[in-house]
């Protein structure tokens, strides 16, 4: 009975893929604007487009959602707030970091 204490500590070895299991990581930024609901949605989906967030681009109510590899990046408008809301998630901290610096630039 005493494998049974030692099993726990042998499959992190065993399997150290599960064990470093990586999350997705989310990097938020926010765009201060003065323009109107509409111009922002318009300017949020050419934004990710250009961003090259065009897999599975899908524009919604209040901003845009599209996918890049294994990142995603949302852009939340709420310009009658005179903000604009930006999040990429991916596996890796730079590049998602560089993402969505790279979206709020394309605004």
């Amino acid at each position: 009975m005493n494998y049974l204490k030692v099993l726990p500590i042998l499959s992190i070895f065993a399997f150290p893929a599960m064990a470093m299991a990586q999350y997705p990581i989310i990097f938020n930024h926010v765009k201060y604007v003065s323009i109107s609901q509409e111009s922002c949605i318009r300017r949020a989906e050419i934004a990710a487009k250009d961003s090259g967030f065009d897999s599975n681009f899908e524009p919604l109510a209040n901003g845009a959602f599209g996918v890049n590899g294994n990142y995603s990046v949302s852009i939340r408008c709420e310009a009658r707030r005179g903000v604009v809301f930006f999040a990429v998630a991916g596996p890796d901290n730079r590049t998602a970091s560089n993402l969505v610096k790279r979206v709020q630039q394309s605004f």
